[in-house]
């Protein structure tokens, strides 16, 4: 398969604009697509976006809740439908969704109203899929924050939406958590599609680890800071090379792998983010996609 994606969280960025401007992110997104350096987007799915209540997420780069609670006040609402509507006219490929941060949050407070609410948002997030035609969906399936978490009930969740969608992979990722004695790692082998957060994984030592679950890993996050148009591995422990290396060589994964940026793209351009990401193909050695359709205009 081999295929590059870049996460549309804070593409927004690009043309100052606020993080949930869902106008600008489209905007940017069109535009990297014509320079054909990625082969697609993971689209994040903002709770800021949802009219039905203000984000469950307790923080945001360090921001309190009242912070995210005023953008939602303040921002327009998109319905899953608009969403799909809006990229498809724009001939974006989205080759997965990210859902809702919300939805664990919500499966994990036990309340009845609070776990329908987080298997709606799965469902909104497996319809988009549909929409936009991505055969991958991403999932917080539980509370960072819980300190015990009902695994059984999370597993049987996630078979009965696979169930639903069997064509779409629905994918944990490996969220840190605060349940004592159970790492990040031993929660997501209890499902059966993976997507690896290197961040995450190399926090907990554990990036090694993910050899034993290489068959269910459909997605890797490779997260990622854009520093003078280069992508920076910000790790005490691993470089950018050494985590591509585990990947690619020594494990032999060829799926799809997304770039998530570190710290948004503040003072970046989409210059900067094509020639970055120009680099990591070649290091991945993953093929050059064909070249868009789309002309690329210098903003």
């Amino acid at each position: 398969m081999q295929l590059l994606s870049l996460s549309t969280g804070s593409l927004s960025h690009l043309f100052s604009s606020e993080y949930h401007d869902f106008e600008a992110i489209q905007s940017a997104m069109v535009l990297l697509h014509a320079h054909a350096e990625v082969d697609g987007f993971e689209f994040q799915k903002i709770a800021e976006w949802d009219s039905v209540g203000p984000p469950r997420d307790a923080y945001r780069a360090g921001r309190p809740t009242e912070f995210r609670t005023r953008a939602w006040e303040s921002c327009s609402k998109y319905t899953t439908a608009e969403i799909g509507r809006s990229i498809k006219a724009a001939g974006l490929p989205i080759l997965s969704v990210h859902a809702n941060r919300d939805v664990g949050i919500c499966l994990c407070t036990r309340c009845e109203d609070d776990v329908d609410r987080g298997s709606e948002l799965i469902y909104e997030t497996l319809s988009l899929c549909s929409i936009l035609e991505s055969k991958v969906a991403v999932f917080h399936f539980w509370d960072s924050m819980a300190k015990t978490i009902d695994t059984a009930f999370l597993r049987e969740t996630m078979d009965s939406i696979q169930q639903v969608h069997p064509t779409i992979k629905a994918t944990i990722e490996n969220i840190p958590t605060s349940v004592d004695g159970l790492t990040p790692l031993e929660l997501a082998k209890k499902f059966d599609s993976l997507t690896l957060d290197t961040r995450w994984a190399c926090m907990y030592d554990e990036l090694k680890g993910f050899a034993e679950v290489l068959p269910r890993i459909a997605n890797v996050h490779l997260r990622a800071r854009l520093l003078d148009q280069e992508w920076i591995f910000d790790s005490p422990d691993w470089t950018l090379e050494e985590v591509i290396d585990l990947i690619r060589h020594t494990w032999g994964y060829s799926g799809l792998i997304t770039v998530e940026p570190e710290g948004g793209y503040h003072a970046s351009a989409i210059e900067d983010i094509v020639v970055a990401t120009k680099a990591l193909r070649i290091l991945l050695g993953y093929p050059r996609p064909r070249p868009s359709s789309r002309r690329f205009h210098h903003q």
